[in-house]
């Protein structure tokens, strides 16, 4: 099949292209270049997961190649540490079928290029892995194709001159359907783009945020439908705020606010900048000359946090990381049984956690991070990124053509088989339980923003915000002057040094 060059598959299939090229060119204006409408789908916003429509399928056009056996090095992180254990990644590599979906969908998927290319994948794991990296330039050693890390250390990296540039890359399509549209806009740094989230990996829907919320409490205290709300685009900051805000029930009755007791929403601090995100705001967005700026001083942002203020700060909100991290105390797992008992009603996660709650007893249903009013175009879902994770090549590579053809045909090939396994399987069947589900989860998907101003963590904005929610702390203003001439350093630095590396 990757032997294959694209071609038209009758009218019909011109349409299907036609379609998907206006969705990878379309933005929402002022949302940094993101994609997707309320109710639009996956496939409309460049991320069609049908794993049915084979006739459809889209394939680049990489020859016929003989690699001779050649073996294919994947670097990626990997780390010992519990509050990790369900981010380690799970995407690279099988050693052999198991019954297991995602696992399959990655021996298959490695087995078709390895048979189609003559090439073998393998996978190093290292905790240390940005040094064995780093180590491995130094020495100018062409021993790593692909390097495989978080979000956060490849921004933090990307001016070293460890990775090359996507873009030289001939036979890598950055424009198609397999790679992320949404990041590649916003992570590159004055055209250049030294790495990206693609369907070859599932961290960045995994460490996309989203609410969920306990069906049997909703019931309970009768309120209105909330797949109709976000169909409808009337999911809003204040309608999950007024739902909210009265929730809460000393259930043992020791007059203490405490994990024991019932409330209206659980959120990670993290949910600031998610809620910001959908609401609108930024850290940065891009110039004409695709440079960051800040924007978090702009009435947008402002008011969006405010909201999240509003709606984390009030009584019937628990903020995990503020209660239990002080203490000691496993601030996921606590609040997770808290949900799973049926004493939260909604749950601000990551998309990865929702697979920890395949065997709770009361139904839950999954939607969208609210929108600040009704009339905003688009949801917004925020890959984190401290878990979230992208690719980059090491500049080391020789044989760019080589690395190349197997990284885009491992990516293609992961649309059509690993990316069902992820999303039809572990999510629509095995976890949420609700057809309604699949809307939603196409909006998330469709709708993920990667904020400059976050990633590559501009005057430590991005930390220092969620941070304030451990003390309540509102005044954004005074965090934005104090960090102003920082940030603003953080990005000529940034931009200057990733010149350099052109020359």
């Amino acid at each position: 099949m990757f032997g294959k060059k694209f071609k038209t598959i009758g009218f019909l299939f011109v349409i299907c292209f036609v379609l998907i090229c206006l969705s990878c060119s379309s933005g929402a204006e002022g949302n940094g270049g993101e994609t997707g409408e309320t109710g639009r789908t996956a496939e409309q916003n460049n991320q069609n997961i049908d794993a049915d429509a084979v006739a459809d399928r889209l394939y680049p056009d990489l020859g016929e190649k003989n690699f001779e056996g050649h073996e294919f090095k994947v670097l990626a992180m990997t780390t010992t540490h519990i509050d990790w254990e369900k981010w380690k990644h799970r995407d690279i590599y099988a050693e052999d079928e198991n019954g297991e979906p995602i696992n399959d969908a990655v021996y298959k998927r490695n087995r078709y290029v390895e048979d189609k290319y003559n090439c073998v994948v393998s996978e190093i794991l290292a905790e240390d892995h940005m040094n064995v990296l780093a180590k491995s330039v130094r020495a100018d050693d062409d021993e790593y194709e692909l390097f495989y890390t978080t979000l956060g250390n490849l921004a933090g990296s990307a001016a070293t001159g460890n990775y090359m540039d996507l873009n030289e890359f001939p036979v890598i399509g950055l424009d198609a359907p397999w790679w992320d549209i949404n990041a590649k806009k916003s992570l590159s740094i004055g055209g250049k783009l030294y790495f990206c989230p693609s369907d070859l990996i599932l961290l960045h829907y995994n460490a996309a945020s989203a609410i969920i919320f306990n069906k049997k409490m909703l019931k309970d205290y009768e309120l209105e439908d909330l797949y109709s709300l976000a169909s409808s685009g009337k999911w809003t900051i204040d309608k999950l705020t007024g739902i909210t805000k009265d929730i809460y029930q000393d259930i043992n009755g020791d007059g203490n606010m405490d994990e024991n007791d019932l409330y209206g929403i659980a959120c990670y601090r993290d949910a600031l900048l998610g809620i910001m995100h959908s609401a609108g705001g930024r850290i940065c967005e891009k110039d004409g000359q695709d440079l960051p700026y800040l924007t978090l001083n702009s009435e947008n942002a402002i008011t969006a946090l405010n909201k999240a203020f509003d709606l984390m700060y009030a009584p019937s909100a628990w903020n995990l990381h503020k209660e239990l991290e002080p203490r000691g105390l496993p601030v996921y797992d606590i609040t997770e049984r808290m949900f799973m008992e049926d004493r939260v009603l909604f749950y601000s996660v990551l998309l990865r956690d929702v697979e920890q709650f395949r065997g709770m007893e009361s139904d839950f249903g999954i939607i969208p991070v609210p929108k600040l009013t009704e009339a905003q175009q688009s949801y917004g879902s925020t890959v984190n990124q401290h878990v979230g994770r992208a690719i980059a090549v090491p500049v080391t590579v020789r044989d760019k053509e080589r690395a190349g053809t197997i990284i885009e045909a491992l990516t293609a090939e992961s649309k059509y088989t690993l990316l069902p396994a992820y999303y039809d399987i572990t999510l629509q069947r095995k976890v949420s339980r609700d057809n309604e589900s699949e809307a939603m989860l196409d909006m998330i998907f469709s709708s993920r923003i990667y904020d400059p101003g976050a990633i590559y963590n501009f005057g430590n904005y991005s930390m220092d915000l969620i941070m304030m929610t451990m003390t309540q702390n509102r005044n954004v203003i005074s965090l934005y002057e104090k960090n102003e001439n920082r940030a603003n350093s953080d990005i000529e630095k940034l931009t200057a040094n990733l010149q350099k590396l052109e020359n």
